[in-house]
């Protein structure tokens, strides 16, 4: 699996004491199991396809082709140096949207998944619901993941959430994940 160390923490092992052990092979790379990445420049393209990739989904794609290279390189040097404002000034641009929109056209997002074949949950997903009501986590979770959240309504793979929280999809968050098992 090609995710990053704390996801596949999340999905394979989050029961296992920490730190982990690592044993790193410098012979005998597993051609049939892993990819090789040959560079750097191989992580920033994957990282700059899923940024347009939500831009499209967002913005049709307006905001990141208005970027130039410069902004792009900037998003990413944020992100790879761990630089929350250098990366924000330009990330903030991704998360605007016109007051008379009331959020983006859809709302970018995967669920992780290890109990079937499919490896993660990925639909188009409006923040706004056809009433005019604004979508919450717990909307999204109970149209394209109903399995995920139990009878009571409050239980996601064990972990206590706030389902029917007020926040809805156009607030910022730094980041957020969703891990199903």
């Amino acid at each position: 699996m090609h995710y990053p160390i704390g996801l596949l923490f999340d999905l394979l092992a989050s029961s296992s004491p920490l730190p982990w052990n690592i044993t790193v092979h410098f012979k005998s790379f597993p051609e049939k199991d892993l990819l090789h990445c040959p560079s750097k420049d191989v992580i920033e393209a994957h990282f700059m396809s899923c940024m347009k990739e939500a831009d499209a989904l967002k913005h049709k794609s307006q905001v990141i082709n208005e970027m130039q290279k410069k902004d792009h390189k900037q998003l990413w040097m944020g992100l790879q140096n761990d630089r929350f404002d250098q990366f924000w000034a330009i990330n903030r641009k991704l998360m605007e949207y016109p007051a008379e929109e009331n959020g983006f056209r859809y709302i970018p997002f995967r669920i992780y998944q290890t109990t079937t074949e499919r490896p993660f949950i990925q639909k188009l997903f409006r923040p706004v619901a056809a009433d005019g009501q604004l979508h919450t986590l717990g909307d999204l979770l109970k149209e394209v993941c109903p399995s995920a959240i139990a009878p009571e309504g409050n239980i996601i793979s064990n972990i206590k959430t706030f389902i029917s929280c007020s926040k809805p999809f156009v607030t910022k968050v730094k980041k957020a994940f969703c891990i199903y098992k």
